[in-house]
């Protein structure tokens, strides 16, 4: 037997196998012969069934009972001489020939964890964000909660801009008689400057009037997609309505939460707006370094663990997801590049927890539990205590420790720059491809939905 092992691409290890043809093919025409002595084939003599027939009617059953002896001494062999202790999936058997006079061929194919060192940590450029946050930020949260806290009024008069309309429309014909079917009863209609052409024409209008309105719609009919056209409507008005947001007072923070006055619920906007900027900040920066680091090591994902992983992501949006239509090529296509970042970085990780003997000890762990017990935070309590009951949530948590151990000390090795921003001040930050993992594909359009 001989055989070669070669690294390709991405840590695949393919073994070529060829066990010569003069130790195999007298066991192969002596387990032929052995068939044909015992076949029973109608028409035929037992012992008399030709040759031909039986290796056209059982050859492929032969050849398997014959050469499974020779692969699985192959694969002993070569599994005891090369250990392969870096294997991360189960190998197994490809491209399986025999020839007369190249013997039996085949491969044997599997992934191994990468070998790679982690260094040049100096050369990774990583921006570190500082939020700032100021007044305008705790303003802008409270309007926005003051608009959540509008009630909707009916008003009596003549409709004004802002004003919202409870009317049925009815479609006219060039005549002005109302088109059949073409009805919509209860529309809410909001007059606003942003629609001047609809705004301008029902100003002043009561609750109880009816008003034609003229409209410029997209046409519809075959041949004129994407023209315009003037149709005309008459708009009975049932209702004249307005929302109204509630005064920025000490009665209004009660209302909202239990506060004793309106500072102290700016004061508590504040304080979120703070640990949600520092989140962030946190966040995108952990997410930069991350990409740094996988660019600068360079390392290949092996294909098996990013399909185990691809699985997974896959298995999870199905199981939350029964009711949308999409494709496991499109699941594929759509998490192939986050499954690949994944696996990067969590080798890149654990090669760095080995290369710089980074670990959490039991010590550690169970500091950060009483810290969590202590908080005043009721899902940190219950962590806690998840860790106190299950060992699997107390691994986790060190994991999680670990982890950020690891980006601490990429931080005290990279080059950060710190940059002070406004809050929202500047741009959204990008979707990176860890947090579009979160997210879920567009559903599949069922073929009898019609496009909007």
């Amino acid at each position: 037997m001989d055989y070669n092992i070669t690294n390709g691409k991405n840590w695949h290890t393919v073994i070529d196998v060829t066990i010569p043809p003069d130790s195999i093919k007298p066991k192969l025409d002596e387990n032929f012969k052995a068939y044909q002595a015992n076949a029973k084939i109608g028409g035929f003599r037992k012992g008399k069934v030709p040759m031909q027939l039986v290796k056209k009617m059982f050859g492929a059953e032969i050849e398997q009972d014959t050469f499974r002896p020779y692969i699985t001494e192959a694969w002993q062999t070569i599994f005891k001489d090369n250990p392969f202790e870096n294997a991360i999936d189960e190998p197994y058997i490809t491209d399986l020939k025999f020839d007369n006079d190249k013997g039996l061929t085949f491969n044997i194919e599997f992934d191994v964890r990468p070998e790679f060192e982690v260094k040049g940590y100096g050369d990774v450029k990583v921006e570190k964000i500082a939020y700032d946050i100021k007044k305008d930020d705790v303003e802008n949260a409270l309007e926005e909660i003051r608009e959540r806290q509008a009630m909707i009024h009916t008003v009596e008069g003549e409709a004004k801009e802002g004003n919202f309309l409870l009317a049925d429309l009815q479609e006219l014909d060039e005549g002005g008689v109302p088109v059949v079917g073409s009805r919509y009863p209860d529309q809410q209609v909001w007059l606003s400057k942003e629609n001047v052409e609809l705004t301008s024409q029902l100003l002043g209008v009561k609750a109880g009037e009816d008003r034609k309105i003229t409209l410029t719609l997209p046409s519809q009919e075959e041949g004129k997609e994407g023209e315009e056209k003037k149709q005309d409507f008459m708009l009975a008005v049932k209702e004249i309505k307005e929302r109204r947001v509630p005064d920025l007072d000490d009665e209004f923070a009660k209302d909202v939460g239990p506060y004793k006055n309106l500072k102290e619920l700016k004061d508590l906007l504040k304080k979120n707006i703070t640990a949600q900027a520092e989140m962030e900040a946190r966040v995108k920066f952990e997410s930069d370094l991350v990409d740094g680091m996988v660019k600068k090591v360079e390392i290949e994902a092996p294909p098996s663990m990013v399909n185990n992983y691809l699985g997974a992501l896959i298995s999870d949006f199905k199981k939350r997801n029964k009711e949308q239509k999409v494709t496991d090529e499109q699941l594929i296509e759509y998490y192939k590049s986050t499954a690949e970042k994944t696996i990067q970085w969590m080798l890149l990780r654990e090669k760095i927890i080995e290369q710089e003997s980074i670990s959490v000890s039991e010590e550690e762990l169970e500091a950060k539990i009483k810290e969590l017990e202590a908080s005043e935070n009721e899902h940190d309590k219950q962590r806690a205590q998840e860790c106190r009951d299950d060992e699997h949530a107390k691994r986790n948590l060190e994991d999680r420790l670990l982890e950020e151990k690891v980006y601490a000390f990429l931080e005290s090795k990279v080059k950060v720059s710190k940059v002070k921003k406004g809050w929202r001040e500047v741009e959204e930050p990008q979707e990176t491809e860890q947090e579009a993992a979160q997210e879920e594909p567009a559903e599949e359009p069922a073929d009898d939905k019609k496009s909007e």
